[in-house]
């Protein structure tokens, strides 16, 4: 079995021995079990057998041997256990998953622009051309096989894993996710090329090319649609105003880009470095109009002349794109951070900062007179995690809640401790999802002191790729190994031990959607529609007004309801 119940020795080939034990379990798949220990990757295999009868020893070493490049994640050699081979190592890389990158609200807050996504996709280009000059095909490398190590947001640099399951001399291949699959050919060149060109659209777009509402289609029709080359580039598509604008992407890389989605041309994409006027029409793509209004107030809140509000936390402080902190109420800055992650909670003196900085994570104190100290986390963390004014420290084996202490001067105290399964958890908006050997939790805090950790059997064998949490609520959008993207969402008791929950198909991995702390619910799904709902009642009202957009980005301050548009602060109510 790959998954380890108990510690197992197992020797790398090349590098020695070493013991695998559960708490590095990161997940698993259809072929095996995925593991982190210390600079390494190792995958095993459920099926030792099968590896043998497909002679992946051969396989694994003829990829180590000939792919040499930086940006290719290529396996070092073979997992022995009782001289039979069970699987294979790789380097450990770090780096933000793709789907991330699609989103508005991941871009904005990280600095990511489009010199930077042309970095990224040309970077892309590179290695394709590369892998095909080796005599292979990468084959399925859609959205979840890439990362991006984002340190330099200019010039960010891919990494693509997964290689096992690339076509290369006469190791043939056949699985691939079907919204990056040719359907007009077989596998080949070209139809890496077409799976390029589907990633990389995302990559500038935020919409796959045969999304969007088109007259019919029906939603989830996606293999249809790429069968008929009704991309989004027809007349008739409609788009909400969320979808970035096509003209952002180089000319001669769009042109390439519409021959392909909606001619069926099938040739060598330009590189997106290539500079000149697109002749791509885009003037006949619509978007989602509608014609009513009065039902809301829109108050201005805050505008920082020359700077851009990125990012809005329930305490009242937004950050700017130059790294300014601003107290919303006083429209007073407060502090400055560098473009790294960073996370504010309010005290009844000041404000907690905490932001990571070259890898590491930095703490301070500011006080309402504008006083900084420093402060100290006796603890090797991994992440942080904010929940409403709540703080706490994530390591590989406990999340750790953090209290400020005010002694002659501020300190911060460990809290309560909760055990989890650190490198098999991802964290997202104030809530963590975490695999533990296959069986996939919530991890949510909730209360005054309390955290829940509740099995969701509903998320298993899925890849979750966004989620946020609230008041007794928690949505999850994960992505099925066909490529489709669903929104899972959780409504809980008062003692997140029940819940209610239903799932629905969307078309990519943006959540615009804020959690008041009273339960209350908004969310913008469409344009011109603003839903208000209290999901643990099953309450839900749709409020429609010409001026709701899918591009303005929600958030709330305590319990109003706020929003971020062209980098200016809005409140949002109901008159």
């Amino acid at each position: 079995m790959s998954t380890i119940k108990r510690p197992k020795k197992v020797t790398l080939e090349g590098y020695g021995d070493l013991t695998l034990r559960t708490a590095d379990y990161v997940t698993e798949g259809g072929e095996g079990a995925i593991y982190r220990k210390g600079g390494y990757i190792i995958k095993l295999y459920h099926d030792a057998q099968k590896m043998q009868r497909d002679d992946m020893s051969e396989k694994i070493h003829l990829l180590a041997s000939s792919l040499k490049h930086p940006s290719i994640v290529t396996p070092k050699g073979l997992v022995i256990d009782s001289n039979e081979a069970i699987g294979y190592y790789m380097p450990f890389v770090q780096g933000e998953a793709y789907p991330k990158l699609f989103t508005n609200d991941f871009r904005n807050q990280n600095g990511i622009d489009t010199l930077g996504v042309t970095h990224l996709a040309t970077k892309m280009h590179e290695v394709v051309d590369y892998v095909h000059r080796q005599g292979a095909l990468l084959v399925d490398a859609n959205e979840l096989n890439w990362l991006a190590d984002i340190k330099d947001v200019r010039q960010p640099t891919p990494y693509v894993i997964d290689v096992d399951s690339w076509q290369i001399d006469h190791f043939k291949a056949s699985v691939i996710m079907p919204s990056i699959r040719d359907w007009h050919g077989s596998i080949s060149e070209a139809s890496d090329w077409f799976s390029w060109g589907i990633v990389t659209f995302l990559l500038y777009t935020g919409i796959h090319p045969y999304k969007g509402n088109l007259d019919g289609y029906k939603p989830g029709e996606l293999e249809r649609r790429m069968k008929n080359n009704a991309s989004v580039f027809l007349p008739g598509v409609r788009l909400n105003k969320a979808v970035r604008d096509f003209r952002i992407i180089p000319g001669p890389l769009l042109d390439w880009y519409e021959a392909t989605f909606t001619q069926g041309e099938r040739t060598l994409p330009p590189s997106p470095q290539a500079t000149g006027k697109a002749n791509t029409n885009l003037g006949q793509i619509m978007r989602v109009v509608t014609t009513q209004s009065g039902g809301l107030i829109f108050e201005r809140l805050l505008e920082v002349p020359g700077e851009r509000v990125v990012s809005i936390w329930p305490c009242g402080v937004v950050r700017t794109n130059a790294g300014t902190l601003v107290d919303v109420a006083t429209k007073r800055t407060i502090g400055q951070t560098s473009n790294g992650r960073v996370a504010v909670v309010g005290r009844d003196n000041g404000w907690v900062i905490v932001e990571e900085v070259s890898g590491a994570w930095q703490w301070r104190f500011i006080d309402r007179r504008g006083t900084e100290s420093t402060l100290t986390v006796p603890l090797t963390v991994t992440t942080i995690l904010r929940s409403g004014e709540r703080l706490f420290a994530v390591t590989e084996s406990e999340l750790i809640e953090l209290t400020l202490q005010a002694f002659s001067k501020p300190v911060l105290t460990l809290g309560n401790r909760w055990q989890i399964l650190g490198k098999g958890t991802r964290w997202f908006s104030e809530v963590g999802v975490s695999n533990i050997l296959g069986a996939m939790h919530l991890i949510a805090p909730y209360g005054a002191n309390a955290v829940a950790m509740v099995r969701t059997s509903e998320l298993d064998g899925l890849t979750v790729v966004n989620a946020k949490a609230g008041t007794r609520f928690v949505v999850v959008v994960t992505v099925s190994h066909n490529g489709e993207y669903e929104e899972h969402r959780f409504a809980f008791d008062k003692n997140w031990k029940q819940y209610q929950y239903d799932r629905e198909l969307v078309d990519g991995s943006e959540l615009n959607l804020t959690i008041l702390p009273k339960g209350v619910t908004a969310s913008i799904r469409d344009d011109g529609e603003l839903i208000i709902a209290v999901p643990f009642q099953g309450d839900k009202k749709v409020v429609s007004d010409r001026d709701i957009c899918t591009n303005l980005r929600l958030a709330h301050i305590i319990d109003k309801v706020v929003y971020q548009k062209d980098g200016v602060l809005w409140s949002l109510g109901m008159r």
